[in-house]
């Protein structure tokens, strides 16, 4: 083996061991999303207030390891002669000899395109979550306050509409 066959494969080794941590942060921010969408259901807001902490203390790490695979992906396009911007694990791939590391990078990066595909899915549904709850808080505050006048429908348990009247829930005079 050559000096940058052996500085390939140990520069490798040290990327999936970051790809792992990252595929392990991709299903804590998986579960983030789920935890944050039934504490909002719930309105526990203590338990929404730790979910908080517990995310800002995982931004930390996660930079760092962000730091460390951009640091390692430098060095491997240095090493495999290609650009920085062009190099991606199809990449490095097709460098590699042994089908041992082919094989793990390949496992790490279909783990990490589902999880993505997963992370994605989840993002959509809390937006989806957060957007309907500001509409609802929006909607009761125009009827609480008396805001919006006259553009407010709503509906019976008949299915009936039900328009506002003029009168608002609090007088804003004092």
């Amino acid at each position: 083996m050559t000096w940058q066959t052996n500085e390939l494969t140990q520069k490798t080794e040290d990327l999936l061991g970051i790809l792992e941590l990252d595929i392990e942060r991709i299903e804590r921010t998986i579960q983030n999303f789920n935890n944050l969408r039934g504490l909002v259901i719930k309105r526990d807001e203590k338990e929404l207030g730790r979910l908080l902490e517990t995310i800002q203390s995982e931004s930390q790490v996660y930079s760092h390891n962000e730091r460390q695979r951009n640091l390692l992906r430098k060095e491997i396009s240095e090493i495999i002669g290609c650009p920085q911007e062009s190099m991606n694990l199809s990449g490095l791939k097709q460098h590699l000899s042994q089908p041992k590391l082919i094989e793990q990078l390949s496992d790490r990066q279909l783990k990490l395109r589902n999880l993505v595909t997963r992370l994605k899915k989840e993002y959509v549904s809390t937006v989806a979550l957060l957007s309907d709850c500001a509409r609802i808080n929006s909607a009761l505050l125009k009827c609480v306050f008396g805001w919006g006048r006259g553009n407010l429908v709503s509906y019976d348990s008949a299915g009936e509409i039900s328009r506002q009247n003029d009168a608002a829930f609090m007088n804003m005079r004092m």
